[in-house]
């Protein structure tokens, strides 16, 4: 009868001992578990707060870099192919214009000594061009320094010529991009120069299509 009883008492001890021995496997399988959740808790708040801080880094960049940069953005109202000298499909925003529809040809790289239709010209602008433009009243060495400057760069993706709708002396222009300013002075001062070369360094071929500068334009005096 004792033996009975001290084998059930055995029995009972090592159910005891085998659950306890369960349980804690489940406490450290649970806990386990719970320190990988935690983790990956963790990693994914961490990976969270740093893309979150790339992404308010990328926009004070982009738009702080939109502030040092020359001239004045506007943004594109098209670029459809359209007879020469007739209404765009949307109206021009900027003086002169800086996109928009187009004649369907652009214009020989260079220096012309004659208006220019400006529906030629956008189209010069959106092979990654840039247009300088001044008053037909500007002084003839405004006229020659700015010829000089076209020349420092070889004419590459330049055109320049007298346009009477200017509203400032001087108006430089690649596509949504605009530099406009009034004369300091009877000649391009040094600050003016940089200006207009700062502008054309930060916007060359920067259209929304790429043309390299040997594809031949067209004569703007061979169309009306």
């Amino acid at each position: 009868m004792q033996n009975a009883t001290r084998k059930d008492a055995e029995v009972e001890f090592f159910k005891i001992v085998f659950k306890t021995m369960a349980n804690d496997k489940e406490q450290r399988i649970l806990q386990a578990t719970r320190k990988r959740i935690l983790k990956r808790i963790v990693v994914f708040v961490v990976i969270l707060a740093v893309l979150g801080g790339l992404v308010v880094w990328l926009v004070f960049y982009f738009k702080n870099r939109e502030q040092s940069l020359p001239g004045i953005f506007y943004p594109s109202v098209g670029a459809e192919h359209i007879p020469l000298g007739s209404t765009p499909p949307k109206p021009y925003n900027s003086n002169p214009p800086s996109s928009g529809g187009h004649f369907g040809s652009s214009a020989n790289w260079g220096v012309y000594d004659y208006e220019v239709n400006d529906q030629i010209f956008i189209h010069n602008m959106e092979h990654g061009g840039v247009w300088i433009a001044y008053k037909p009243d500007v002084p003839a060495k405004v006229i020659d320094q700015l010829k000089e400057i076209v020349q420092e760069y070889g004419g590459s993706k330049l055109v320049m010529a007298p346009r009477p709708a200017n509203d400032t002396d001087i108006a430089v222009t690649a596509w949504s991009r605009v530099l406009k300013f009034n004369l300091s002075g009877e000649e391009l001062s040094d600050a003016e120069a940089k200006q207009i070369k700062g502008f054309y360094k930060s916007y060359k071929n920067h259209g929304p299509e790429f043309v390299p500068d040997t594809m031949p334009g067209i004569d703007p005096k061979s169309v009306k």
